[in-house]
């Protein structure tokens, strides 16, 4: 037909682009290429969600179907393939001519590929390329393929700064120095030693060497072994870093590429579709701290998740020690304002505007939620989110105010029933959960209906997830074990998602 020819003499598709058969007739519209019968029907297999099979000669076409195919072509898909693959996948995906007689394999070599975040990346970048050709003319369309031609490459995310063991021991020496202010009945005992120390060295008579020396070594064994306390837990942060799952990168990565995020000196920013008209607006915006070690790509599931249900989601960079162990020394407001100045106007290739902030966090990130809002920012954000959180900011943390004192402010808790580490009082102590309760907005019961106006904390738990569930890492054993999910991470995502989505838009 002509419509057939068309295709094959604008993109020179005289092969499958699967298995190289001769003359095909059929098309995958979601990846622009040309395939036998036998490869369309491995393709419609997919399910019409991965790839839209077509006839060319048998099918009625629209516009945007056919200037698609035009955009495409069975060499910038495969050469696509071959230039971003992972060695993994091109060895465990890739066709050879021994699965050309043996279909189940070819199907499940097809199945693995299509299901990769890279070839979702490229059918976005397919379709989005040609979001604005409404119903090209011939000639338009021709304009429209040569400038096509070459569709950019994979994003490579740069590496971040490994830390060193000592940048470790010196943020948990100021930490521990801070609990030693804080804590009463450790000052009282410093003193005690230093005194005792000094009376015994008093006594000693003329030995005035012998004196200092007792005396110094006598007041500096706390400040020694608090020191050596803090080299031991740099050691084991190190050790217990926590990298993102593949997956996640590849699909960050993927977003990058098609315009849809933007990683940032200062964060990591997911984007929301632009509207019908092409502005860039967003009911939502939601500023998350990453839990401590956690790098913060291992969030993009549940960002992107986020993002497309139209919300803004910004994720602190906090490496390279991926960890803020107290607030004292970092003024919280600032570092949240100038992440959002960053989002709103460096990474989306145009200034983007949002009506609302929110603000969230995972584990130890919570803290840093909690506290930035209760001590100056309840006035401009109303609405915090917390996943895997079982302990209030203490006075070790930040000078924080309850929550609670806040007017109208609503937090969202979203804890797996499995979390062993939210759950705990190892740190915390046995009066966690109470605190908790005291200083958060007061709890919102299932059958309460919430007041617009009035502040209230929701519960919400995910039944089989486990504290590594919200993100893609793990299995997380520091500072103690986690529980073993009963779900999919896949389910705890959704979940997680749904929950926070509904209520950050509600």
């Amino acid at each position: 037909s002509d419509q057939l020819e068309e295709l094959k003499k604008c993109i020179s598709n005289d092969k499958c682009a699967e298995c190289s058969s001769p003359n095909p007739a059929w098309a995958s519209v979601s990846y622009g290429i040309v395939i036998c019968l036998n490869c369309a029907g491995i393709h419609r297999g997919l399910g019409v969600h991965v790839s839209f099979v077509r006839s060319i000669t048998m099918d009625d076409w629209t516009t945007d179907q056919f200037n698609t195919m035009l955009r495409g072509g069975n060499d910038k898909w495969n050469g696509y393939w071959a230039k971003n693959a992972s060695p993994e996948e091109l060895a465990s995906c890739s066709v050879t001519k021994n699965d050309l007689t043996d279909r189940k394999e070819m199907a499940r070599k097809l199945k693995a590929k299509y299901e990769t975040d890279l070839a979702t990346s490229y059918r976005e970048l397919l379709a989005s390329d040609g979001t604005s050709s409404g119903g090209a003319d011939s000639s338009s369309n021709m304009s429209m393929k040569q400038s096509a031609t070459s569709l950019p490459n994979k994003v490579v995310l740069p590496e971040d700064p490994l830390p060193t063991v000592k940048q470790y021991a010196d943020e948990t020496f100021s930490f521990l120095l801070s609990i030693l202010k804080q804590s009463k009945k450790l000052l009282f005992a410093w003193s005690v030693v230093g005194v005792g120390s000094a009376s015994y060295a008093h006594r000693l008579g003329d030995h005035t060497y012998t004196s200092a020396a007792l005396l110094a070594m006598t007041a500096g064994i706390p400040y020694f072994l608090t020191k050596m306390g803090a080299r031991f837990l740099g050691a084991l942060q190190m050790k217990n870093r926590q990298d993102a799952f593949k997956s996640a990168k590849n699909l960050l990565v993927g977003r990058i590429t098609v315009g849809r995020a933007s990683r940032l000196e200062n964060c990591d920013v997911y984007y929301p579709p632009l509207s019908s008209s092409g502005e860039r607006k967003a009911k939502v915006g939601f500023v998350f701290f990453p839990g401590a070690l956690v790098d913060r790509t291992a969030y993009s599931q549940v960002a992107t998740m986020l993002s497309d249900r139209g919300i803004m989601v910004v994720v602190a960079n906090l490496e390279p020690t991926r960890l803020l162990m107290n607030a004292y020394d970092i003024n919280l407001r600032e570092k949240v304002m100038r992440m959002i100045n960053d989002a709103l106007f460096l990474g989306g290739k145009g200034i983007w505007e949002v009506d609302e902030w929110s603000i969230g966090g995972h584990s130890m990130g919570c803290f840093a939620a909690i506290t930035a809002v209760a001590q100056e920012m309840s006035s401009t954000i109303k609405k915090v989110v917390l996943y895997g959180c079982g302990a209030y900011p203490d006075e070790t943390y930040a000078d924080c105010p309850p929550l609670r004192d806040a007017a109208g402010v609503k937090a969202l808790v979203i804890n797996g029933s499995k979390d062993l580490i939210a759950t705990s009082t190892l740190l915390s102590g046995p009066e966690k959960e109470k605190i908790f309760n005291e200083k958060m907005p007061p709890l919102l019961s299932e059958n309460t209906t919430a007041n617009s106006d009035e502040g209230y904390t929701l519960r919400k738990t995910i039944d089989g997830g486990n504290h590594a569930g919200c993100a893609s890492y793990g299995p997380q054993t520091f500072p103690m074990p986690d529980g073993v999910r009963t779900i999919t991470l896949e389910e705890q995502h959704k979940m997680t998602s749904h929950l926070t989505a509904d209520f950050l838009l509600g």
